[in-house]
C-alpha cells in the first residue's frame, strides 16, 4: 500500500514538475536567444550572466497549450529585472525576477591619486568590473580619462567614472590672456588678466589690461577668453 501511495503522489506532481520544466526550458531559451544578443549589442566584449530567480515558483503555473509568450519588463536594466510569462490557452499570466550581471573591462586606479592629480596611463590600469557596482559613466580603452583630474582622492583598484574625474583649469587666477570680442563677422582682440581660474568652455571674470573694464569671458583655450557682444 505504501509503494502504491507514493506512486499516486508522484503521478499527481508529475504534470507540474513537467510544465514548470517545460517553462523553464523556454525561459532559458529566450535569454539564449534574445537576451544575450540584445544585451550584447549594448555592451560589445561584454561577459554577461542571467539568472532566474525563485524557479519554485514556476511548478504553480497550469501548463500551457502553446509556448509561453515571455517579455522583459525592464529591458533598460543593468541587473535585476523581471520577465512576464503569458498563456494564451488556458489564459494567465505571470512574472518571474531574473538577476543580470555584466562584466567589461574598465580603467581603474593602479597607484593611490590624490585630489587635483592629473590621470594618465602611468597611475592607470585596465580591468574586468561588474557594472551593478558602479556609479556613473565608466571609462574604458575606447574612452579614457586621460588628460582629466581626479576630483577627489581615488584609493588603489578604484575604477574611473565622470563622478571622480573633472576638467583641468586651462586658465589661472592672474594670468595673461587675450580677450578676443566678437559681434558678428567683427573681432576685436585685447590683452586681459583672468581673474578666476577656469576650465575649457567656462564663463570667468577678466579684467582688460588697458581700460581696467572687467567682462565675463568663455575660456577658448589656455592663453585666449572669447567675449560676445
Amino acid at each position: 500500500m505504501g509503494h502504491i501511495k507514493l506512486i499516486s503522489i508522484l503521478l499527481f506532481f508529475l504534470p507540474c514538475w513537467s510544465s514548470a520544466s517545460q517553462i523553464e526550458t523556454q525561459i532559458e531559451q529566450f535569454i539564449k536567444q534574445v537576451e544575450y544578443k540584445r544585451l550584447q549589442s549594448i555592451y560589445p566584449n561584454a561577459r554577461i550572466e542571467i539568472g532566474i530567480q525563485n524557479k519554485t515558483a514556476l511548478s504553480y503555473l497550469p501548463e500551457c497549450d502553446h509556448d509561453v509568450i515571455i517579455d522583459n519588463q525592464r529591458p533598460e536594466a543593468v541587473s535585476r529585472t523581471s520577465y512576464s510569462l503569458e498563456c494564451r490557452n488556458p489564459t494567465w499570466k505571470s512574472y518571474v525576477p531574473v538577476t543580470q550581471e555584466i562584466f567589461i573591462k574598465g580603467i581603474k586606479a593602479i597607484a593611490p591619486i590624490q585630489r587635483g592629480g592629473a590621470i594618465t596611463p602611468q597611475n592607470t590600469g585596465v580591468g574586468e568590473v561588474n557594472l551593478n557596482t558602479i556609479r556613473g559613466h565608466l571609462y574604458t580603452s575606447s574612452n579614457p580619462p586621460y588628460g582629466l583630474m581626479a576630483s577627489r582622492n581615488i584609493r588603489i583598484n578604484t575604477f574611473l567614472t565622470d563622478q571622480l574625474t573633472e576638467l583641468p583649469d586651462l586658465v589661472k587666477k592672474g594670468s595673461n590672456v587675450l580677450i578676443t570680442a566678437q559681434s558678428g563677422a567683427i573681432s576685436v582682440k585685447m590683452n586681459g588678466t583672468a581673474l578666476e581660474d577656469g576650465v575649457m568652455g567656462q564663463q570667468i571674470r577678466v579684467q582688460n589690461v588697458s581700460s581696467g573694464r572687467i567682462v565675463y569671458g568663455k575660456v577658448v583655450s589656455d592663453s585666449e577668453v572669447l567675449v560676445n557682444y
